[in-house]
Order: structure tokens, then C-alpha cells, then sequence
């Protein structure tokens, strides 16, 4: 009997994570087991053929909200292909409203729901003994005689009962590696997604030390905890990180999502001795709004997070992401404004994201649609269209604003974006927003993805900025930061190279 566990990269980090724990309960079972991650660049036929040839006879695709459509459409193509080869889903995306996908989906003769690892060793049991107790199976999903049955969750699994994942398959890939010491989650956020009992349950100290040991040994560039929170216990977090500054290998690097409120002196005084690079941390401050906070499950008080926030950035050399988001209950676009500029303050070496929010299938918001007026798109991701009070164009403006920031917020326009705010009295939503218009006006989009390209249309911006003010006189000392950005952006051999062409943009 051969098995197939497979997916197709999307933007969901822990896909691919998922699916190696799913190996791990598996891999030693009397049954030939493969596991394959196609590319997000591969073709659906391309993925379908390579398929097709394995004359697999289970097939198991993994689905998240950014290959949802892809592996649909190779399933249904595998299905018509070889009709005999049990064809599986499972993932968080198809744990909810199971019934309404098989029904919409014939192509699956079953669906994993939940934390899968115990559920796919129980259905590889049953079908091996020949026993076919599908009903008894929890956590599964299959078709009967009598219709659908979708039977309930499998218990929680405990993180110590699995294996490493890692530890049956070597690295593809050391440039980036996703790991996780917790399930479950601290995060009640009503447009978070997770199953229905979302406890948080954790590896051991000893455990997570031995297993960050090998990705050291390794020299993995670059390791994403894949926790919500990670700093949920803010002793345990502590001892993570001793240890990693303790064997830190000066290459690998590592990436957290923390609770702001929960990062204490002691830590932060502990994270000062990490050398620049080791460590970025990013915090979800979705909204200033204390009613939004409220609204959706968050502390209504968000400045005790801003404050560790801004003591860890005068004392460490952490990387910082600070996140927002647009399209929150109660909130319209002014107020989305006043949220992104007071995050932008906390910092000129932090980077700030701006997100759109997604009405995610399980998650809390997805029963209260109506009492906020809520038009989003059918389809994954389930991005939110328009609200009650944030009409569809103010969304549009504030997503072409988070593509301009992006591309010019932080590092390489350090001083020269805010000489301009202070010359034109302008707040930084405003700066941005009206950046992006003349990019789009004069049409520059194009024009983006190189650093000399970015620099001058900056200059460009800031001469119809002066302008607009009537005050060119000014533009001289601005051109004195943007110059100081240009040296700290580029090589001395390329910003001469940049000087030949000169500024404008005709001389392109």
C-alpha cells in the first residue's frame, strides 16, 4: 500500500510543518510512506502528473487558506484519473463546515479535522487490520451508505507524544525552518482561527533545548516559531532564550510572535545581551481603538504593550515587527489612521505591517458578520471587502498605503521620510497615503523594485511636496537626508553609478 502526504506551498507558514508531524506518526508503519511539498511555482497539471505516476493508493492533501482552490482543483483531476485511490483532506481549513465541503467536494472520500497526527494514525490502523470502524475513528470525517458523517474532534493531542519532525526526513531547506513548543493557543482574538478547545499545552524545557540544538548544529539561517504566544509563560520563554544566547552559532537567527504585555524587565534586561540579529520578535497591536480591542477579545489597554515595546528597543538590538490591522469592528479609516500613527512613532528600526482582516472559517467573527455589516470575499483568503463603516474604497486606500510602506517606511529612507513628515506637518498615515497617490498619478508602480528607483521617486515626491507647501527652499536640506539614506543604502561604486543618471526621473 503506498501513501502520499502532500501540499502546495502558499503563505501559510505552518503547512508544511503540519504535514511532517503527519509523516512522523506514519513514517514507521508497515506501509510505504511518501512526503512531498510542491512549490507554490508548480503548475497544477505538473502537480497533478508527478501525482498521477506514484500510483499512490491513498492520496492525503493537506489545505490551508491559500491552496485551498489549487488542491481542489488537483484533487478533483486526480479523482477522475484514478477513481480507486482514496483521495484525503485534512488541515485547520477544512475542520469546520466538513459536512459543507465533502458535500461541495465528492473528490474526497475523506476529511481529517483538527489536530490530525492521532486521527490518520487511527484511519492507516483501521485499514490495515482490515477492521473499517470508521465511525469509531474521532476527528474523522467519511461517507457513508447513509450520507456524510462527520464524526466529532479526536481529543487533544499532548506535544510530548509526537515526534520531532524532523527527525524522519532531513532538512530540505536550512535557509528558512518553521518549529513550534506549543499547541494550542493564548490568543482569544474573536477573528482568530483554531479548533474548539484552543489550551495551550507545551513541550518540555529539555525537549525544545535539544531540538533548538539541532537546528544550531545545523547553521539554519533562519527559525520561525510558529507559537501564538510565544512568551505565554514568561519563565519558560526566559530559558528559551538563555539558551539560545547561550549557544547562539552567530548564524542562525530566530523569529518570534510575542505578547507585548507579557515581556518583563527581567526578560528584556536578558534580550539586551543578544547580539543584533539573533532574535526579531513580532507583536499583533491590531488597533489603538479601545473599543475595537474590547470588541474583539483584546486588552482595551494597549499602551502597557507600546511601553515594554518601546524599553525593549533602547536597551536590545532585536528586531522589531509591529502589526495592524485594517477592517476591524467599530472602526473606520481615520481611526485606522490614528492606530498607524501611533504605532509608527514607537519607532524609526521598527517595521510596521499593515493586514487586512480575513473572516477566517471557525473563528468567532465569522457568527457576527451581520452586526458589523461585513462584505468579504467568498473565496479564500476571505479578505474583508467593505464594513457597516469602512466603505470598500477606504479599504482599497489603506491596502495601496500598506504597499507604499512596505517599500519606503524604516531602514532605507531613515531620515529623509521624516524631514518631509516634519517640513510638510504631515502624520505618517497622511505622508504615505499621499505618497502612494502620486506613484499611482504619475505611474510609478513599476518603478519600485529597485533601491535607486525607490530613491528617486522619493525625490520626485518631495519636490511636489515642497511644492504644494511653497516652500523649495527647503528641499535643499532635505536632499542632505536623502543623500545620508543613499550612502547608508548603497555601495560607493553603485551611488556612483547613481549620481551618472541623476535624480529625475527621465533620466531613466
Amino acid at each position: 500500500m503506498k501513501l502520499l502526504l502532500t501540499t502546495i506551498k502558499g503563505e501559510c507558514k505552518r503547512t508544511e510543518l503540519d504535514l511532517r508531524y503527519l509523516y512522523g506518526i506514519v513514517a514507521d508503519a508497515p506501509i510505504d510512506s511518501t512526503l512531498k511539498v510542491f512549490d507554490e511555482v508548480t503548475l497544477d497539471l505538473d502537480i497533478y502528473d508527478e501525482i498521477v505516476r506514484g500510483q499512490y493508493n491513498i492520496v492525503y492533501l493537506h489545505i490551508d487558506e491559500s491552496n485551498e482552490r489549487r488542491v481542489i482543483t488537483v484533487s478533483e483531476m486526480i479523482k477522475k484519473a484514478l477513481p480507486s485511490t482514496v483521495v484525503i483532506a485534512g488541515g485547520l481549513q477544512v475542520s469546520f463546515d466538513t459536512g459543507a465541503f465533502m458535500e461541495s467536494n465528492p473528490q474526497f472520500d475523506y476529511v481529517i479535522r483538527g489536530e490530525g497526527e492521532l486521527v490518520l494514525f487511527n484511519f492507516i490502523r483501521t485499514l490495515l487490520t482490515y477492521e473499517f470502524d470508521f465511525e469509531n475513528i474521532a476527528g474523522l470525517a467519511y461517507r457513508s451508505d447513509e450520507g456524510i458523517v462527520v464524526n466529532p474532534y479526536e481529543a487533544l493531542v499532548s506535544p510530548e507524544d509526537l515526534p520531532f519532525p524532523y527527525d524522519k526526513c532531513d532538512l530540505y531547506d536550512t535557509s528558512e525552518v518553521y518549529y513550534e513548543t506549543i499547541r494550542g493557543t493564548s490568543d482569544r482574538s474573536i477573528y482568530s482561527q483554531h479548533i474548539p478547545d484552543p489550551r495551550v499545552r507545551s513541550l518540555s524545557l529539555n525537549r525544545v533545548c535539544t531540538e533548538l540544538r539541532y537546528f544550531i548544529v545545523k547553521k539554519v539561517e533562519r527559525l520561525v516559531f510558529l507559537d501564538k504566544w510565544f512568551n505565554y509563560n514568561t519563565e519558560r520563554a526566559y530559558r528559551i532564550f538563555e539558551y539560545i544566547i547561550n549557544n547562539d552559532n552567530g548564524i542562525t537567527s530566530f523569529e518570534m510572535n510575542m505578547d507585548g504585555d507579557n515581556l518583563d524587565d527581567e526578560t528584556i534586561r536578558l534580550l539586551s545581551e543578544a547580539r543584533k540579529g539573533l532574535f526579531t520578535f513580532s507583536f499583533d497591536v491590531a488597533s489603538t481603538n479601545a473599543e475595537t480591542l474590547a470588541e474583539v477579545g483584546r486588552k482595551e489597554n494597549i499602551y502597557q504593550l507600546m511601553y515594554n515595546v518601546n524599553k525593549l528597543m533602547q536597551v536590545s538590538k532585536v528586531g522589531i515587527e509591529l502589526n495592524v490591522t485594517a477592517g476591524l469592528p467599530l472602526e473606520t479609516e481615520a481611526l485606522f489612521a490614528r492606530s498607524f500613527n501611533k504605532v509608527y512613532g514607537l519607532g524609526e528600526n521598527t517595521k510596521l505591517r499593515v493586514h487586512t482582516l480575513r473572516i477566517r472559517r471557525g473563528s468567532l467573527l465569522s457568527e457576527k458578520t451581520g452586526r458589523f455589516g461585513y462584505l468579504y470575499s467568498s473565496y479564500p483568503p476571505y479578505e474583508v471587502i467593505s464594513t457597516s463603516l469602512m466603505p470598500a474604497l477606504d479599504l482599497i486606500n489603506i491596502k495601496a498605503t500598506a504597499r507604499v510602506v512596505d517599500r519606503f517606511a524604516g531602514g532605507e529612507f531613515r531620515y529623509s521620510t521624516q524631514r518631509l513628515m516634519t517640513d510638510a506637518s504631515l502624520k505618517p498615515y497622511e505622508f504615505f497615503k499621499k505618497l502612494g497617490e502620486f506613484i499611482s498619478e504619475n505611474g510609478l508602480g513599476n518603478r519600485l523594485g529597485k533601491t535607486e528607483d525607490r530613491f528617486r521617486v522619493m525625490y520626485q515626491y518631495a519636490v511636489n511636496i515642497y511644492e504644494e507647501i511653497n516652500d523649495t527652499l527647503k528641499l535643499q536640506i532635505m536632499m542632505e537626508s536623502l543623500n545620508r539614506d543613499l550612502e547608508n543604502a548603497l555601495p560607493e561604486e553603485s551611488i556612483k553609478k547613481f549620481e551618472r543618471k541623476g535624480w529625475d526621473i527621465e533620466t531613466w
